[in-house]
């Protein structure tokens, strides 16, 4: 059936509502042997009663209601679905009905035998109010990049690189569902031309089972039919690649209009059931795993892979600015426009903001709220049992002193893993999968392009200050200099992509000249980039640290670190955290400044004392170690507090910088302010 041809029948449905009992044969396969509640009669009574003749008797004469799901979608809420939280609260019987798709889900809302549809795709909701279903968004369920994605099979060998190959193919994809959008924009990224494509609409399951027989060339979808398309294949741009490119991934809480119009307490009481849900899965995520895993049709193992990939955003979260203060309304009409663009819709609506109503959110009580009701300073003070920080190594910083000497560990009172990496992307990946609470010594341009594309990340500290120790350095055999550097035109550049060192040499190339256009950059981290350097491999290559070291062995640089903060290129690495781990353990934010603090008041008292201690902790021998460090300052929390910094100095670089990727072609949109991504609270407690 063709998309458009499916849309229309939506809009006949929605017609039908008014006229039909909507007795569902099969709405999807349901975890409940109860049939879906039969709203037709109560929708055309609604009709003709107004708001003065509803008094709260009559809207509370409903026995049960049905509410759609996933299954292989594991959510915190699943354990107020297994243990009839909602039943209890909402005082009616509630009706888990599973679906494949969030299209399906739309069919069931037209015809009445769903009235609320619980993690909805975006694409399916924008599709199915642009097609006139009356279904409104009254929350977002779940936000997630890397639980959603295509995958092609291993025996194609198709990468990033050579995307094309996939015309003429068979592609396995849900049609009209995020990962719908997501595979379209993805192909359009990746120089794919969609009209080669031959696209065949399975569910991930199927999907799943295709690409294992070898019946397409790449499969799409998400949750446990992801999971097993990886069993058999490889991904082509990971989830936080796409988020940088502009690809929101999340899905919504929807309720028809009939319900949220005659129910609103139920809406509401819903919305606070999932709410409370979320925040204990917060508090304590393995506490009801197994519950999570049983509803959701899985394992626990394969259910915990899924949801390390998952944020819940709690209700203040919903109603900021990053969500339903404008973000996700903007969104929806992107999408919409998208798909009018490829040709799957016919048109989009002026504006999506009529279909988004937070009156329901605005009533319930937040996360916060219950926090400060329900826990008390002893329980306020339960850590976990260790955390995770990312670093660099050979980027030598005085706090690898207390790192080495397990000095985090002792005055945190938890375990700190300190995991190695080679980029800030990377650090941005990990930390919205989850793996990692604290990034120490973060690009600007890594975190900047992370929260443009809606990571919950938070700058809370500067790391470093430097401007010698990332450049870009041009092969001695080149002979290029500033002078001549558009001889460059027609060569290869190595460079970590959306980096610091990405940024600056972007700056650079644009004041000396040169057509980045007619550069072919090639994504190397600072040590594989020296080593093309030195291979011959490349004109020029750009880095940090140690992997700088090694490229000024064999070339030169165009310009010093001093001019170019001279034409306004400042350079300095930031401390972020994650949003969940700031908002929970506040003190291990401010204890890990503190001791940070400390160890670079140590430093600055006597630089020798530790030399060695810092050489091996970064993986350097202590002259190396030194040399890198003799071009590093390490702002005070005083100073970090001042005009100069944090004080908003910051704020305005991080919106220049975004605003210049988008320039230069590397965003799709900047954010209007960096501000509220920038935390000094933290920072104020540090003595």
């Amino acid at each position: 059936m063709s998309r458009k041809l499916y849309l229309l029948l939506l809009i006949l449905l929605a017609l039908m509502v008014a006229c039909s009992s909507g007795d569902a044969e099969d709405a999807g396969d349901s975890s409940s042997d109860e049939p879906a509640a039969d709203s037709g009669s109560e929708a055309a009574d609604d009709e003709v009663m107004d708001d003065e003749e509803m008094d709260d008797e009559a809207m509370d004469e409903i026995d049960e209601i049905t509410v759609a799901y996933f299954l292989e979608w594991p959510t915190p809420n699943q354990v107020a679905q297994l243990e009839e939280t909602y039943d209890e609260v909402l005082g009616v019987k509630v009706n888990w009905v599973a679906f494949d798709t969030g299209t399906a889900m739309s069919a069931a809302m037209a015809s009445g035998d769903v009235q609320i549809a619980y993690s909805q795709g975006l694409v399916p909701f924008a599709n199915a109010v642009t097609a006139g279903l009356p279904i409104r968004m009254v929350g977002v369920a779940v936000s997630y990049a890397e639980n959603d994605n295509c995958v092609a099979a291993t025996s194609a060998e198709i990468t990033a690189d050579n995307a094309t190959d996939l015309h003429g193919q068979k592609v396995a994809v849900p049609i009209g569902t995020v990962a719908h959008y997501k595979m379209l924009r993805e192909m359009e990224h990746l120089g794919v031309d969609i009209s080669q494509l031959e696209l065949i609409d399975l569910a991930p399951a199927d999907g799943a089972a295709a690409l294992q027989r070898g019946d397409v060339a790449m499969a799409c979808g998400w949750g446990g039919g992801l999971q097993r398309m990886l069993e058999n294949g490889n991904i082509l741009m990971t989830g936080a690649e796409m988020e940088a490119i502009g690809i929101k991934v999340f899905d919504v809480i929807s309720v028809t209009d009939e319900f949220a119009d005659s129910h609103p307490d139920l809406v509401t009481a819903f919305l606070q059931v999932t709410e409370d849900a979320n925040a204990a899965y917060a508090e304590d995520p393995s506490a009801k795993e197994d519950v999570i895993a049983q509803a959701a049709g899985m394992d626990v193992e394969a259910s915990n892979g899924v949801l390390a990939n998952f944020s819940f955003p709690t209700k203040d979260e919903q109603l900021s600015s990053d969500w339903f203060g404008g973000t996700v309304q903007t969104f929806v009409k992107e999408v919409a426009d998208f798909f009018v663009e490829q040709g799957e819709l016919d048109m989009a609506l002026d504006s999506y903001d009529g279909t988004i109503d937070t009156s329901f959110l605005e009533q319930i009580d937040g996360a916060e709220a219950m926090m400060d009701e329900s826990m008390d300073e002893e329980m306020m003070e339960e850590l976990p049992d260790e955390i995770t920080v990312a670093y660099f190594l050979e980027w030598p910083t005085p706090n690898q002193v207390a790192q080495l000497e397990e000095t985090y560990d002792e005055v945190l009172g938890v375990k700190v893993n300190w995991v190695a990496f080679d980029t800030g992307t990377a650090m941005s990946a990990a930390m919205a999968s989850g793996d990692v609470h604290i990034a120490y010594s973060q690009g600007l341009v890594p975190f900047a392009n992370a929260v443009t594309a809606g990571l919950p990340l938070k700058m809370v500290g500067i790391a470093v200050s430097y401007s010698e120790n990332d450049n870009c350095v041009a092969a001695t055999s080149a002979g290029i200099t500033a002078d001549n550097a558009t001889d460059l035109h027609g060569q290869k550049v190595a460079v970590p992509i959306g980096t610091v060192a990405h940024y600056k040499m972007l700056r650079e190339m644009e004041h000396l000249g040169v057509d980045i256009s007619q550069l072919e950059l090639i994504d190397l981290a600072p040590a594989d980039g020296a080593a093309a350097l030195q291979r011959g491999d490349v004109a020029m290559a750009c880095g940090w640290g140690g992997g700088l070291q090694r490229m000024l062995e064999n070339g030169n640089i165009l310009m010093t670190g001093a001019e170019m903060e001279a034409i306004g290129v400042f350079v300095f690495d930031v401390i972020s955290v994650t949003d969940d781990f700031a908002n929970t353990y506040p003190s291990l934010v401010t204890g890990f400044l503190q001791v940070t603090e400390d160890a670079n008041d140590a430093y600055a008292a006597d630089p020798t004392a530790k030399e060695d201690v810092i050489a091996q902790a970064a993986g350097m021998d202590v002259e190396s170690s030194n040399s890198v460090l003799a071009n590093f300052s390490f702002p005070t929390s005083e100073e970090q507090l001042s005009e100069a910094w944090l004080g908003g100095t910051v704020q305005t670089f991080v919106k220049e910088v975004a605003d210049f990727f988008v320039a230069q072609g590397e965003l799709d949109m900047a954010l209007d302010s960096y501000d509220d991504l920038i935390d000094t609270s933290f920072l104020e407690d540090v003595e």
